[in-house]
């Protein structure tokens, strides 16, 4: 139970990070949820928290690595297959040795196997830490595109090479061709399992959508639980699990795009799920390297003196130098073919990519990996390997992050988030304008109204003014056409008191101000201005006496003359119905949408009430299909007339559409 609490505070603290993002939005989101992992650690009860690297590997790194696989370009990623297996597999072999060698140049005590070992651990590279740092420029597109691919399979290379260099520490003898043939066996025959099982699951997942049993309860857990299904297959027959979830994630997204208009609802919840379930865990990512930070540095503090520290310092930043140039060299000199022009143009890309290395969740969880004991006996260096890591993973995120926008010009957008809800505004007026004009008969239109109401960027303010006065024109109305009814005896007074009882609850129901109810209570039930006509007291109890008899009336004779009065009630709204939508009709402008909509509501609903609720669905989404319509041609108007520009005008088309999926998600589930 400790253990569980211990992980929702990880969670909460993530979830923190990215509420502080949304206000500092020029930080990095990693640098506020490492900060978060640094205040977690001064709570006594994570003094001594250690996770488990198998569980690390196995609850996150598959999910997210499953991720990534499925969105990821198939297409994308056969045409610079080149390009990402050399990056991936060729410079991540030079890299880890090179990183070794120098390692263990620099700090003898450390044995070529664990110098070997680091090296595998801080090689691989995370486009996600990339794409935090750099969403406010503009990377090139193929840039971005390679730096994606490449870190889809680097993970492999590096965990490979970390169990190659584990296992010879263990056994203290290491063969080159031994080591190379498995290399390419783990790796390899990780990309064929990944296939094999992939291929399975992908076919079961169409099976069931073929039977239509496509329901999100069935489908979301099913590919929820694919990557720790693949990745442990993959372990137990001693293959690449990552690999394996990587593959199988390029299957579901190849699946995905073959599906994409077949099941709205479940597109848009897998979207979404996956969506929030990447974010949190790569942020639980960086809250622990936060939290691992003071304890690791804690301990090596206590058995060194102190003295280690600076010199683990500066070593970690000779192998970040070491990396970042290995990386430049490799681009510029053609070893992975990058787009350029010029050779200004491959030299600046080169310098990106280097660059854009950054090192992040896999590092962080292979060097949690790190096993503590091996033959009996506690690794050497395992806190001096996790504390350079993570030194390494700090310096990999600050110096892009500095450098980065000397390179890249910053992301302008054409329209500030006020342009775009002033816009978005005005769309949503135009079609409920349309809806009014068109469908005015329909006492489905408040109800499609208020649909198209909930699309608005913000809600505006209601003009609480506008709206007493829209409520009491409408009681007006009503009392005058139920006066003249009763004077031309069309009905009784009992009928006509009890229809204006209705009114006055619609009137004070609507009135959300507690001065404007007991003003309305004064109204309504001392000075008595709802009278229909100058009565007398004689025909007021003569009133009573009649409902003192309705309590005497037997069941059939209740039964009947409750039908009388429904229908004479009906017939008194046959009249004021229409005459209370016409004058609201009359009122609509862009200046009172909302008011009109909320009073339009209130006289639908009682309308329904009166007449019977009936199944109305299929003409409301009629009515909502033509509203959505409506605002794609206005969308097209304003940008052909220049109102808007055509940026603006596409993100307004891309909340429709979204808008449109949402709705058709909530017709699926009713």
């Amino acid at each position: 139970m400790d253990t569980i609490f211990l992980l929702l505070f990880l969670v909460v603290a993530a979830i923190i990070a990215n509420l502080i993002h949304y206000r500092l939005t020029r930080i990095p989101v990693a640098f506020l949820q490492i900060g978060m992992g640094l205040l977690l650690a001064l709570l006594p009860v994570y003094h001594n928290f250690h996770l488990e690297p198998e569980i690390f590997m196995f609850a996150i790194i598959s999910v997210l690595m499953f991720n990534d696989g499925q969105n990821t370009s198939p297409g994308r990623l056969t045409r610079q297959a080149g390009t990402t297996f050399s990056l991936a597999i060729g410079l991540a072999i030079v890299s880890i040795i090179i990183i070794g060698a120098v390692t263990h140049l620099l700090l003898p005590s450390l044995s070529l196997a664990l110098a070997l070992a680091l090296g595998a651990i801080i090689t691989p590279t995370d486009a996600v830490a990339v794409s935090s740092i750099t969403s406010n420029m503009l990377v090139p597109t193929d840039v971005m595109h390679t730096l994606e691919n490449e870190s889809l399979f680097n993970d492999a290379s590096g965990i490979v090479a970390l169990n190659l260099a584990i296992a010879t520490v263990a056994t203290g003898q290491f063969s080159v061709w031994h080591g190379i043939g498995n290399f390419f066996y783990v790796f390899f025959w990780g990309l064929l399992v990944g296939f094999i099982l992939g291929a399975i699951i992908v076919s079961l997942r169409l099976r069931l959508i073929k039977l239509n049993v496509d329901a999100p309860s069935i489908i979301v857990p099913i590919t929820l639980l694919t990557p720790f299904a693949v990745y442990f297959v993959a372990e137990s027959i001693n293959v690449s699990g990552i690999l394996a979830v990587v593959v199988t994630g390029l299957l579901h997204g190849i699946q995905q795009n073959r599906l994409r208009l077949t099941s709205s609802r479940l597109q848009i919840v897998l979207t979404s799920t996956w969506s929030v379930v990447a974010s949190l865990l790569n942020g639980i990512v960086f809250v622990l390297l936060g939290l691992s930070l003071p304890q690791v540095a804690t301990d090596l503090h206590r058995q060194s003196g102190g003295t280690t520290l600076p010199i683990l310092l500066g070593l970690a930043l000779s192998l970040y130098a070491v990396m970042t140039i290995l990386r430049f060299l490799w681009t510029r000199f053609n070893l992975a073919q990058v787009f350029a022009t010029s050779q200004a143009e491959r030299n600046k890309k080169s310098l990106i990519i280097a660059l854009s290395g950054v090192h992040g969740t896999i590092t962080l969880a292979m060097a949690f990996s790190l096993p503590l004991t091996l033959n009996g006996h506690a690794v050497p260096f395992r806190n001096d390997m996790i504390f350079m890591a993570s030194i390494v993973i700090l310096i990999s995120l600050l110096v892009p992050t500095l450098l980065l926008p000397l390179l890249l010009p910053q992301r302008q957008s054409t329209f500030t988030n006020a342009e775009l809800a002033t816009a978005k505004n005005a769309m949503v007026n135009d079609a409920i304008q349309m809806i009014a004009s068109q469908h005015s008969d329909s006492v489905n239109a408040s109800r499609v109204v208020n649909v198209l109401d909930g699309q608005r960027v913000a809600d505006p303010q209601v003009n609480r003014t506008q709206l007493a006065q829209l409520f009491d024109h409408c009681f007006d109305l009503e009392h005058d056409i139920v006066t003249k009814m009763l004077q031309h005896q069309q009905v009784s007074l009992e009928i006509a008191q009890l229809y204006m009882r209705a009114a006055e609850n619609t009137l004070v129901r609507y009135q959300k101000n507690g001065w404007q109810r007991s003003l309305l209570f004064l109204r309504f039930n001392l000075v008595k201005t709802f009278s229909l006509t100058s009565a007398s007291r004689k025909r007021r109890q003569a009133i009573r006496q009649q409902r003192d008899n309705w309590r005497s009336l037997s069941h059939e004779e209740a039964v009947a003359k409750k039908q009388h009065t429904h229908q004479q009630l009906c017939l008194i709204d046959q009249q004021t119905y229409p005459a209370v939508i016409d004058y609201l009709n009359e009122q609509l402008t862009h200046a009172h949408t909302r008011e009109v909509a909320i009073v339009r509501t209130a006289y639908d609903q009682r309308h329904r009430q009166l007449v019977g609720e009936q199944d109305f669905i299929d003409e409301q989404n009629t009515l909502l299909i033509a509203a959505f319509q409506q605002e794609y041609n206005y969308i097209q108007d304003q940008i052909t007339t220049k109102n808007i520009s055509r940026e603006l005008g596409q993100a307004l088309n891309e909340q429709v559409s979204t808008d449109r999926l949402a709705y058709l998600q909530s017709i699926d589930t009713d």
